[in-house]
Order: structure tokens, then C-alpha cells, then sequence
């Protein structure tokens, strides 16, 4: 009997260890709950990287905009080289024919333009501002405002705002 009694303790001891060994469903319930957390976490960090992951792109595309305007106005004249210079553009003249710095004063255009005054296919969103302002120079030489302009040009884009890009041009 002794040996019986054994035997169904053994039997019982090793039903009740296979039974320990898996997980409850309070454990499984609570480690659902964990990943879905962890899980959402890092779908938000992923979903605010790809949405602005574009901006990059924008900004440098602004910056280039604003480069290819400020090469555009000082490759003109410093003073209009037919008529007396007004300090803008003169009566009748148009983006295309502008000939002097001063003439790009003023400008704004509603989407990107090349040097024609014709819209940039895919350049529509970026909105240009042209100011030129007389300013004077200090350094080693001085230069008056009478002979040198600052040329601020500004590219917005309602995604990522404005770029400023300045320069000047001296009468030289």
C-alpha cells in the first residue's frame, strides 16, 4: 500500500508540473497588452518621421530658387544703362526686360518664374519676393549706399516657410 500510495503521488506530481509549464491567461493578456503599447509607440515615432520626411527636400529646393533669382539680379546692370534710373523698374518694363539691378525691386511672383517671367512647372507652390535696398558698406574701404544695394530674396512655401537669401551689388 505504501508503495501504491507512492506511486499516485508520483502520478499527481507529474501531472501537476506538466500543467505549471505553459502560461496563464492572465500572463498572455497582459503581455498582448505590453506589445500593443510598444507597438503604438513606435507607429507614431515612424508615422511623424515619413511626414516630414519631405521637408528636406523643400527647403533645399527653396534655397536653390532663391539662388538662381539672386544670380539672375546681379548679373544686371547696377543702373539702368538707357534711361535714368528711377530706383525701380522703369515705365513699361517686364521681368523679361528688365536690365538693371534696381528694376527687381518690388518683384513678387506667385510661384517660381524663370528670368522670362514663365511659370516653373512643379515650382508653383514656392512664392518669390524681391527687395533691393540701398546700403552702405564699412570695412577697410567704405562704400556709400549711392553705390551699393542689398538684394534680399525670399522663397516661402506654406510646408516648411520662408528662406531668405542676401546679397549685394556695388556700382563697379
Amino acid at each position: 500500500m505504501l508503495i501504491n500510495l507512492f506511486c499516485s503521488s508520483v502520478a499527481e506530481s507529474k501531472y501537476y508540473r506538466a500543467n505549471n509549464s505553459g502560461f496563464t491567461l492572465i500572463e498572455i493578456l497582459v503581455t498582448i497588452v505590453v506589445l500593443g503599447i510598444a507597438a503604438t509607440s513606435i507607429m507614431s515615432l515612424f508615422i511623424s518621421t515619413v511626414k516630414t520626411s519631405a521637408d528636406p527636400l523643400i527647403q533645399q529646393q527653396a534655397v536653390s530658387i532663391a539662388e538662381a533669382y539672386m544670380e539672375e539680379i546681379q548679373s544686371q546692370h547696377f543702373a539702368d544703362p538707357v534711361v535714368a534710373e528711377t530706383g525701380g523698374a522703369e515705365a513699361g518694363e517686364t521681368r523679361a526686360s528688365f536690365n538693371d539691378v534696381q528694376d527687381y525691386d518690388g518683384l513678387s511672383d506667385t510661384g517660381a518664374k524663370n528670368q522670362n517671367n514663365v511659370a516653373i512647372a512643379g515650382l508653383t507652390d514656392y512664392d518669390v519676393a524681391v527687395s533691393v535696398t540701398p546700403q552702405t558698406l564699412s570695412g577697410s574701404t567704405s562704400i556709400a549706399a549711392l553705390d551699393s544695394r542689398r538684394i534680399d530674396v525670399t522663397v516661402s512655401h506654406p510646408v516648411t516657410g520662408s528662406v531668405l537669401l542676401s546679397g549685394f551689388r556695388t556700382n563697379h
